[in-house]
């Protein structure tokens, strides 16, 4: 092991790989330490021996040289057909699209709206902006579980009677 004072102030502490000595700049090689470790022969792999792994998918050929394995299915696949949409996997949970569940919601409340007093000064547009607006404060003001996602959230605007 080396001084740190053994070459000026150069010192920078190396650790070899195999011994997990530190050394200083001149000692860092395994040849200028005399490393008593011996470094781990890597087995040369055969060029024949690399084993490929088929797509699962039908007709399709492609291999890959590292497993791709569909975490809900357990099917092998190749990269092309690695997403559940992409194999028609049969555990694929299809979600309601949300911009299609939003777009019935602010059609609904632009509906319930009183819109023959707007009618004069506001147009379908602006309207339906009014109504997506609406949305965004309600959602906003919402109270309930924050912790239930997005998707999963139903939201109910309550008008008490007057009386």
């Amino acid at each position: 092991r080396c001084s740190p004072f053994s070459s000026g102030s150069d010192f920078l502490p190396f650790v070899c790989d195999l011994c997990r000595g530190s050394f200083c700049l001149d000692h860092r090689s395994r040849e200028a330490h005399s490393c008593s470790e011996e470094p781990a022969k890597n087995e040369p792999r055969t060029t024949g021996g690399n084993k490929s792994y088929p797509c699962s998918f039908q007709d399709c050929r492609g291999k890959e040289l590292l497993p791709v394995v569909c975490p809900q299915c357990g099917k092998q696949l190749c990269l092309a057909h690695r997403h559940q949409d992409d194999h028609e996997c049969e555990k694929l949970e299809v979600q309601k699209p949300r911009m299609a569940a939003t777009k019935e919601l602010v059609q609904k409340i632009v509906e319930s709206k009183d819109t023959s007093k707007a009618k004069g000064r506001r147009g379908a547009k602006s309207s339906t902006t009014a109504a997506k607006v609406a949305l965004m404060k309600l959602k906003l003001h919402a109270a309930g579980d924050k912790g239930l996602p997005q998707a999963e959230r139903t939201y109910l605007q309550v008008y008490l009677p007057k009386d």
